[in-house]
């Protein structure tokens, strides 16, 4: 037995029939013309083989198979309803899915004031953070496993789009009860402290290293702590020195500022996506967000 062929549309025509019981404002309510939506029946009925709907003077009644049938059609219309609401919200930016990929920093520090304010002007979109080291973000974003990138580092490559957004500025740190908290010094006075630094692979410690060799200084003792939180709480308990994101809240750390007056540490934070490609409007959205947070913070490069 041949498997009945007909158009979809046909579904939701007769759902319009059965749901008004008229043929009339059936067609009223889908917008076709009275004709127009016989022929759709009719068609829709040959393809069966069997009547879809019986008419009882003015009043149309489906058969079991057209009610059957109009369910269907019923749930297609609710479908394409929804379909159309979410191509709709895609376009205007405020649904969809993104994947951000944010190196260590700008994931803890940055993206969730962006986060923030997402969540109140597009509450339909869906995003992914994921946090690591800027390399790995590099990665994640020219293997499309992450829609766009926030990094830490300089990165010159022919798949992405770099476009720098903020200019971090480190700040050298002890703890509150440290001898130095507060005052202004030369980098020379620090070389017998301590240095605490996150391990190789990290942006912060790429820049900080940077930094330090320029102006030729080697710090006798270090100690190399895997996660900021750990290096924040072991600079507050006075184990040593080391330079956090001016991002960083430092009251509620137990930690304090030593003016550095002849090392200035900076690092230029951008975005990253894949070269070639139109940004969807999630990811206009997203990086708005993240420019206006970077405002709210801090100073634009």
């Amino acid at each position: 037995m041949a498997v009945p062929r007909f158009d979809l549309n046909q579904l939701v025509a007769l759902w319009h029939v059965v749901e008004a019981r008229s043929f009339t404002q059936a067609a009223e309510r889908a917008g076709m013309t009275h004709a127009a939506l016989l022929q759709q029946i009719e068609s829709l009925t040959r393809a069966c083989g069997s009547p879809l709907v019986i008419e009882h003077g003015r009043a149309v009644e489906p058969t079991p198979l057209g009610q059957e049938l109009a369910r269907i059609g019923q749930r297609l219309r609710s479908e394409g309803e929804h379909a159309a609401k979410a191509a709709e919200d895609y376009l205007a930016g405020v649904g969809g899915r993104l994947t951000v990929g944010a190196s260590l920093t700008a994931g803890a520090l940055l993206a969730p004031h962006a986060l923030a304010q997402l969540r109140h002007t597009h509450p339909a979109l869906n995003i992914s953070l994921q946090i690591g080291f800027s390399s790995d973000i590099i990665q994640a974003v020219v293997n499309e496993l992450a829609d766009l990138g926030i990094i830490e580092v300089p990165v010159q490559h022919p798949e992405l789009t770099v476009s720098p957004f903020y200019r971090d500025v480190l700040r050298c740190v002890c703890s509150a009860q440290h001898p130095l908290a507060g005052q202004t010094v030369s980098v020379s006075a620090l070389k017998n402290e301590p240095l605490i630094q996150r391990e190789q692979g990290s942006g912060m410690r790429e820049a900080i290293d940077t930094a330090l060799r320029q102006a030729g200084l080697a710090f006798e003792h270090t100690i190399e702590i895997g996660s900021a939180e750990g290096i924040r709480a072991a600079v507050g308990v006075g184990l040593g020195i080391t330079w956090v994101s001016a991002l960083s809240q430092l009251d509620k750390k137990g930690l304090a500022v030593i003016n550095v007056t002849d090392l200035a540490i900076e690092r230029t934070i951008s975005i990253i996506r894949r070269r070639g490609a139109d940004p969807t409007p999630a990811m206009r959205a997203f990086m708005g967000a993240l420019e206006h947070a970077a405002l709210d913070i801090g100073e634009n490069p």
